[in-house]
């Protein structure tokens, strides 16, 4: 079973300073870095996803420092594919599916942000039927750690949570 790690929109409007910080961003930001360097170390795939909303957007907007991957992540996925997105599901409109199958994959597991949004719209995709998923918990963030663990929660029934 080929394994890839995807990193949802750890981006610079969720971190303080930014349009829509998040409780415990950091804190999934260093999760979230750990994995990719377990995920790098195993030689397993490693895809970056960035959410670009539209240039009037409350958040994300096209051309703004905030939609930028953060510097770390950014840093972390150096030589990695980075796909963009416009909708909560990764998967949707994207060549995630495309390039996932590319290369045989057969399990995910996900990291980033907003775990009630975009982690749950990606791990719930119809597009990531017949794949097995994971969701880092640790590794998650979203607008109150109580909202977050409210989604982790409820994803618990249809994918593995660590």
């Amino acid at each position: 079973m080929k394994t890839a790690l995807i990193v949802v929109d750890i981006q610079n409007d969720y971190f303080a300073g930014g349009r829509f910080p998040l409780e415990n961003s950091e804190q999934a930001l260093a999760a979230a870095l750990h994995a990719i360097a377990q995920a790098r170390q195993a030689g397993e795939l490693v895809v970056g996803i960035q959410h670009i909303a539209a240039s009037d957007g409350p958040f994300m907007a096209a051309g703004t420092e905030g939609a930028a991957l953060h510097p770390a992540i950014a840093e972390a996925l150096q030589g990695c594919p980075v796909i963009e997105k416009h909708q909560a599901d990764s998967f949707l409109g994207t060549a995630l599916g495309e390039t996932l199958a590319a290369r045989n994959v057969s399990a995910i597991r996900l990291v980033g942000m907003m775990t009630q949004h975009c982690i749950t719209h990606t791990a719930l995709s119809p597009e990531a039927a017949g794949i097995e998923v994971t969701i880092i918990g640790a590794g998650c963030a979203a607008p109150t750690a109580m909202i977050s663990g409210i989604a982790l929660s409820g994803l618990a029934g249809r994918c593995k949570v660590v």
